[in-house]
């Protein structure tokens, strides 16, 4: 074990033991029945897993099958005091080393305080999910069987602080201020800066977000917000990111849309495909992402349910670059059906089957930049399990 994770283990020991120490000191009697049940009432940990039996088919290829742990993490969160609370979540799929950037496991998604500084406002403090609109960004990855490209390919988990206003029981606003990356500029895009760019010295990504529900029970939910963030001297992003989502007791729906403009090419999926004259890799410059999702889901039993999930994205180029002209260059579809068997009739215990179909072209300028196409068809049989600790 290195000194990283030998750092990190005993950070979050001591952390536990800490907040049991706190809970415990609220009660003078400390150690009977009920103040253990009183700190298990607080404070909650699990692990999240989703592991399955997958054969992908490519045309032209021979299909392979494998067994592969797709999501594992732990996740622990619970609440210090009437108005401070925590989060931890850390997935044992990415990476275990130390980000020089920001100082942390690169595995980490979830390491924040909130603090509920008044009734109608609250402070978020550490690294957290991007404050965007739409429903993928938000759902757990564990029950995310296949993420858009554009949602796979965004570094949304960064350090920062967030601003909770209460504007009315069903409605919130909140102002985020986070790094717009957790790795230096080499790292982080494809091929690093390019030529004649240089490095800001305030990489951050600023994001206005609205969260509104309507009807009754709070049944049509809105997710909206536009974010703006500097990448490089002189050079900006643009995120705008709108999901709407209508929920009943047994079934669902969700639209998301998703815009960014980017001067540089943040997600990459231009710049790791493209292939110029002279061999060179190249940190794209100038790149546009749209992206549409449409998702079902339908508990047709206590026992059973099922969904439909479509994504719609586009790539382009908003200007001329490298002597390629302005438009479309990519665009990809992905369909997925999937049946769910919850033989204990909860849903953190389930058996699934899952189809995906996924096809990748190559469109307008796309030819000029030499884009690659791709078809792939994944069928899998899994099983996600929350399992809870305390």
């Amino acid at each position: 074990m290195n000194k990283n994770k030998q750092v990190n283990l005993w950070f979050f020991l001591v952390l536990f033991w800490t907040l049991g120490a706190t809970a415990l000191r609220a009660n003078p009697s400390s150690m009977d029945t009920c103040d253990y049940r009183s700190f298990r009432d607080n404070h909650d940990m699990v692990f999240q897993m989703r592991g399955s039996m997958m054969q992908t088919m490519r045309p032209g290829e021979k299909s392979s099958i494998r067994f592969k742990m797709n999501n594992f993490r732990w996740n622990v969160q619970g609440q210090v005091s009437d108005r401070l609370f925590y989060h931890f979540r850390q997935s044992f799929n990415a990476n275990f080393r130390s980000n020089m950037y920001d100082g942390l496991l690169e595995s980490i998604d979830y390491a924040y305080l909130r603090w509920q500084v008044f009734d109608r406002f609250s402070l978020t403090m550490g690294k957290q999910v991007f404050a965007f609109g739409g429903e993928e960004c938000w759902a757990a990855p564990v029950y995310v069987l296949q993420y858009s490209d554009f949602g796979s390919s965004l570094a949304c988990y960064q350090l920062g602080v967030t601003g909770t206003f209460q504007l009315a029981d069903r409605h919130e606003l909140l102002f985020q201020v986070a790094n717009l990356r957790g790795v230096e500029d080499d790292e982080y895009f494809h091929a690093g800066l390019p030529e004649g760019v240089q490095s800001t010295r305030v990489p951050l990504l600023y994001t206005l977000n609205w969260n509104g529900s309507f009807l009754e029970d709070a049944r049509l939910d809105f997710r909206y917000s536009a974010s703006w963030g500097q990448q490089a001297v002189d050079q900006n992003i643009y995120y705008v990111t709108m999901g709407q989502s209508f929920r009943k007791k047994d079934w669902g729906v969700y639209l998301d849309f998703n815009y960014s403009r980017q001067d540089l090419d943040a997600n990459g999926l231009i710049s790791r495909s493209a292939v110029f004259a002279d061999g060179k890799q190249r940190t794209v410059e100038n790149v546009e992402y749209y992206s549409m999702v449409g998702y079902f889901h339908w508990n047709f039993d206590p026992s059973w349910a099922f969904f439909l999930k479509g994504v719609r994205e586009y790539g382009a180029l908003y200007e001329d670059y490298e002597g390629v002209s302005a438009g479309f260059c990519r665009a990809d579809w992905n369909a997925q059906v999937c049946l769910e068997y919850m033989p204990t009739q909860s849903k953190d215990f389930r058996f699934f089957v899952h189809y995906n179909y996924y096809h990748l072209d190559s469109i307008g300028v796309g030819k000029q930049l030499q884009l690659p196409q791709d078809e792939e068809h994944r069928l899998s049989l899994g099983l996600i399990y929350i399992m809870p600790v305390f």
